[in-house]
């Protein structure tokens, strides 16, 4: 791989000396608090298909709701085991845009919403079920476009993949899983291809499974420090945040083609970048120890390169 120049606040990176990818600095959402709009140590978010974004406050012990222009909609929460409490709140997925689900950790949940917030069911392992296909403690939850629903399971270093109903159907990527064996799992994301990406902090890179349990292959190794959630850009770009080294861009084989730890515009440097989301033209980059959402627009310069 040639690389020529990464630009470290934003701008374009050069491949073979043409610009391909450039991320534009918008705005910053967000200050640390607990009103309306404010977050404490936020731990993941989700954007859906109208521009809405979801966010697990998890400090604050909600979730908050967003409109495209980064105005405050509503919220949810509180601490406690209520349908609309919550224990540690770290991630959420609104990609169908009808649906919120919420990983509350500490309750050992996943929690169901429609695109308002109103509860309509809670899912969590019942005792009748096989040893492994529990789950407790769950880091991220996703939705694919067939319905089914994954897990990450916190406590067995695992993925649970259950129906829409909350059944388990199997689990992937503990021991038993060769060399798709996940260390130290964080972060959960179905993408193009029905593959499933998992940001694994222990082995510093990501593990890809089939969205049947079959391991694929592994990227990264060389490239994280500590990844964390992933979003995908039209053209099977891969953006993942990095808790040390901010957000990656990587293309559909795993190579880099940028890399952000801020913005000059802006004048910030991330602190640690734990998740991002696409939506249109915008990629919109979660900053827990900033306790902020930082915008930016990008736009695909040249076809080449990926």
């Amino acid at each position: 791989m040639k690389l020529l120049h990464i630009l470290l606040f934003g701008g374009a990176l050069l491949l073979d000396a043409q610009p391909v990818l450039r991320f534009t600095y918008i705005a910053t959402w967000g200050e640390q608090g607990s009103g309306p709009g404010q977050f404490k140590f936020p731990g993941g978010f989700d954007a859906g298909p109208a521009g809405n974004l979801y966010i697990a406050d998890t400090g604050n012990q909600r979730i908050e709701k967003f409109d495209s222009r980064g105005r405050f909609v509503t919220e949810i929460g509180g601490f406690g085991w209520g349908a609309e409490q919550f224990d540690g709140p770290v991630a959420v997925d609104a990609g169908n845009g009808l649906d919120v689900f919420v990983a509350d950790y500490n309750n050992d949940r996943i929690q169901r919403y429609d695109k308002d917030l109103h509860y309509l069911a809670s899912f969590r392992a019942a005792e009748h079920w096989p040893e492994h296909l529990m789950f407790g403690f769950p880091l991220d939850v996703a939705l694919s476009d067939q319905g089914e629903l994954f897990c990450l399971d916190g406590e067995n270093f695992r993925i649970l993949k259950m129906d829409v109903l909350g059944s388990p159907q199997r689990s992937f990527g503990d021991f038993d899983s060769g060399a798709g064996r996940l260390e130290d799992p964080r972060s959960l994301f179905i993408g193009l291809g029905h593959r499933v990406w998992i940001s694994d902090a222990g082995s510093h890179e990501l593990v890809v499974f089939d969205v049947h349990g079959n391991f694929l292959f592994r990227i990264g190794r060389s490239l994280f420090q500590s990844p964390r959630g992933m979003a995908e850009i039209p053209g099977g770009i891969l953006i993942s945040a990095d808790a040390e080294l901010g957000v990656l861009a990587l293309s559909a084989e795993g190579r880099l083609l940028t890399r952000l730890t801020g913005s000059a515009e802006g004048g910030f440097a991330f602190r640690e970048a734990v998740d991002v989301a696409v939506w249109e033209r915008f990629l919109y980059v979660l900053d827990r120890q900033r306790h902020v959402i930082d915008v930016f627009k990008w736009e695909r310069l040249a076809e080449g390169g990926f």
